[in-house]
């Protein structure tokens, strides 16, 4: 359990780096820049392995908590409430022109834009509401996962009849330019880390029956040829088809309305992603690199709240105005920087005032 909540810590590491950049690409880089080849592929690399990987892993730990179902609704009200704050804390420099005449927006959407941890909040409540169905057959997870992709599409046909209504709507389906991440289709990624868990538990209790020297020597006698088939099979699957993914992923409406076709992909991708971090942290996880990737990981919900709160300030002021890559690029070593030196501040802040407490 260890190696793999190292593996899960390394892979949101990584996501947070990728994060960073979509974010400083969708915000201060030129329509040149944000419209060309390279600008696509950062748009694709902050997709996939980006949301669609927190969520899954917000799910599998979810389905392996062991807390109370009243622990677990409480924790998904804070998280819901933390994404509301954090989308004024982002946008404070914005409210603030708003508020004295320098722009003439509406700031609503910008106060209640559907983001990740709105429907992590969301999410964890709901799964909460049906945690004792999913725990007692894979099979319903399954379908709940291909039930919510088509109900995120179904729904999208039935625009809210009021600006009220549509405030409310966005949480659960894209029925606004503001729901970015909506319950529906995106709850599909927490049910299939729920999955994932399930069939964890299936192999493990399979893995029972059998003499664990002969899964050693099994695994020692074939682990090299299985990788070597398991990558040629990564490579071949992305040879045909990262286009298409990354056509959609770079068309925002597109990626944040997940259809079937591109949940499905997103979620082979992953197993794949998932399969090769694993092996990297396995092999180099220590090294003084991967430790700081993990340290970014374990401490996601920070880090994200921060740069957040640093790149959405800074866009009000150079929205989409930086045509330089290596301006971009400091930039975004900036945000990184900052936002890992605050972080590990506080976390010292806060070990000194528990030592004083004890």
């Amino acid at each position: 359990m260890k190696t793999r909540a190292q593996t899960a810590d390394l892979l949101k590491g990584i996501a947070v780096l990728l994060m960073i950049q979509v974010h400083i690409i969708e915000l201060f880089a030129s329509e040149a820049i944000y419209n060309s080849s390279i600008g696509k592929i950062l748009l694709f690399l902050g997709g996939p392995p980006v949301a669609p990987l927190f969520m899954v892993i917000f799910g599998y730990f979810i389905a392996a908590s062991n807390k109370t179902a009243g622990q677990l609704l409480v924790r998904g009200l804070k998280i819901l409430a933390l994404g509301l704050c954090l989308n004024v804390a982002l946008n404070f420099n914005l409210i603030i022109k708003v508020n004295n005449g320098l722009l003439n927006i509406d700031i609503l959407p910008y106060i209640f834009g559907v983001d990740i941890l709105q429907l992590a909040g969301i999410s964890i409540i709901v799964i909460t509401l049906f945690k004792r169905i999913f725990e007692k057959s894979l099979l319903l997870v399954l379908l709940a996962i291909f039930t919510v992709i088509f109900l995120g599409n179904w729904l999208s046909s039935f625009p809210p009849e009021t600006k009220f209504l549509q405030y409310v709507f966005s949480y659960f389906y894209r029925c606004s330019d503001w729901s970015y991440f909506p319950l529906f289709p995106w709850v599909a990624y927490p049910l299939s880390g729920i999955a994932l868990y399930a069939l964890k538990k299936q192999i493990e209790s399979k893995n029972l029956n059998v003499s664990p020297v002969r899964i050693f020597q099994a695994d020692e006698s074939r682990q090299l040829l299985k990788r070597i088939v398991i990558g040629l099979a990564f490579f071949f699957y992305l040879f045909f088809t990262v286009r298409y993914a990354i056509f959609i992923a770079s068309d925002l409406p597109l990626y944040y309305h997940n259809d079937l076709v591109f949940a499905v992909w997103t979620l082979v991708f992953l197993a794949f992603y998932g399969y090769f971090m694993n092996e990297i942290n396995r092999f180099a996880g220590e090294f003084v690199l991967f430790r700081y990737i993990k340290w970014l990981g374990k401490n996601v919900t920070i880090i994200y709240v921060l740069q957040w709160i640093l790149i959405g300030n800074t866009a009000t002021e150079i929205y989409k105005t930086v045509s330089s890559p290596p301006y971009l690029l400091a930039y975004f070593a900036a945000a990184l920087a900052i936002a890992s030196g605050v972080c590990y501040s506080l976390l010292f802040l806060k070990e000194k005032l528990v030592y004083k407490a004890a």
